[in-house]
């Protein structure tokens, strides 16, 4: 007892979700059996106020045929047979009404306080049930004692109530004796109201209380340990040893990618040796060049590593690669305050191409290029 006390003080978290929609699925809702006393009280009483009238004649028509003699159903055992077949199913109709009611609001008052759940899983077999130590503790709980309390308790206030009004109206209920039938019938109709109505009043204030304790203790039993918080938010967002290593390989996926769109740039603008950024541009399909690779030292070098494979040309221009870099996300134009700079490299790279050795002077390549200083991250550093 005390490590379970124990356990369950440990337990300070409340119930999450998840927590909660497993507890459900395995059939763990909170029930309050005050408020289904409540409720198949409260429809017997409202059956009694509706179709009260209606039971009571039926009832005493029933009892006419049944007491009328009849000699050919007195010859006739078979005819009897049938007349009292007849007879149990006009007495089923009549208080047929009144159970429907009856089980209609049993079923809302299982369902009140947790609400529907639908699952077999309690119907499963649990053999641990079967431990007689195990059983014995679940008899000996604290919830156990605490609902065997309240039910000795209310079980006792309707005693006392009904036994009050039982002794308040017992000389009335010995005159119906010398009453006729239809108006013994209807006193004793309206003294069951009255009855049932004070029982009804104790079961509501029961139910006033049992509700929220039961609601609250549910909850209760549901609370987590800071451990088993942990345990599912792991569950939930995975394993960080496992998402590392999928978010690892998504990097090297990625990386791939990239660098076999590096031998389609244009040109590579470098830093020379720390930032690296390949630069494609199609006048057909392009609103402007695009950024199709980029990295900082180790990547940088692969990405100079691929271009020089490709032979694809290079451009040191260092604020522009940086500005490239931190300020262009990858397979993104370049923006409009970057125009300009990457106009001349690729001019640049267009006038190489063409150039022909021996047929004039080499082009020089770019120097000074507009870069807005803003988009350096290293600028006036």
């Amino acid at each position: 007892m005390a490590a379970s006390e124990t356990s369950q003080e440990d337990k300070q978290l409340e119930a999450s979700g998840k927590r909660l929609a497993e507890a459900r699925e395995q059939g763990q809702i909170p029930h309050s059996r005050d408020l289904g006393h409540l409720m198949v009280m409260g429809s017997a009483l409202l059956a009694v106020v509706l179709l009260g009238p209606a039971i009571g004649q039926g009832s005493l028509e029933l009892l006419r045929h049944a007491l009328r003699f009849n000699r050919p159903l007195a010859m006739e055992p078979q005819l009897m047979t049938e007349m009292l077949a007849s007879l149990a199913g006009t007495a089923l109709w009549i208080v047929l009404p009144c159970a429907a009611l009856l089980a209609i609001a049993s079923v809302i008052g299982s369902l009140a306080p947790g609400g529907l759940a639908i699952t077999t899983k309690p119907l499963a077999p649990d053999f641990s049930r079967l431990n007689p130590v195990s059983g014995l503790g679940r008899i000996l709980s604290k919830d156990s004692l605490i609902n065997a309390g309240k039910g000795i308790l209310l079980a006792g206030l309707l005693i006392a109530v009904a036994g009050w009004f039982a002794r308040a109206r017992l000389a009335e209920y010995l005159g119906l004796g010398r009453a006729a039938l239809p108006i013994a019938l209807e006193h004793v109709r309206a003294n069951l109201i009255a009855g049932v109505s004070l029982m009804l009043l104790v079961l509501f204030f029961a139910a006033l209380f049992d509700v929220p304790w039961q609601w609250w203790r549910h909850r209760v039993k549901l609370r987590m340990t800071h451990e088993e918080a942990r345990e599912e938010f792991k569950q939930a967002e995975g394993d960080p040893q496992i998402k590392g290593k999928i978010r690892a390989r998504q990097r090297e996926v990625a990386l791939a990618r990239m660098m076999q769109a590096v031998p389609t740039a244009d040109v590579i603008i470098t830093n020379p040796t720390h930032y690296a950024v390949a630069i494609r541009y199609d006048e057909a399909g392009m609103g402007a060049p695009r950024v199709v690779a980029k990295g900082v030292d180790h990547v940088a070098a692969r990405i100079r590593e691929a271009g020089q494979k490709a032979r694809v040309p290079f451009v040191e221009a260092p604020p522009l690669a940086r500005a490239l870099y931190a300020k262009v996300d990858l397979d993104a134009e370049i923006p409009q305050a970057l125009y300009i700079a990457v106009a001349q490299v690729l001019a640049y790279v267009y006038r190489l191409r063409h150039w022909i050795p021996g047929r004039g002077p080499m082009p020089a390549a770019p120097s000074d290029l507009p870069v807005p200083a803003g988009l350096d991250p290293k600028a006036g550093a």
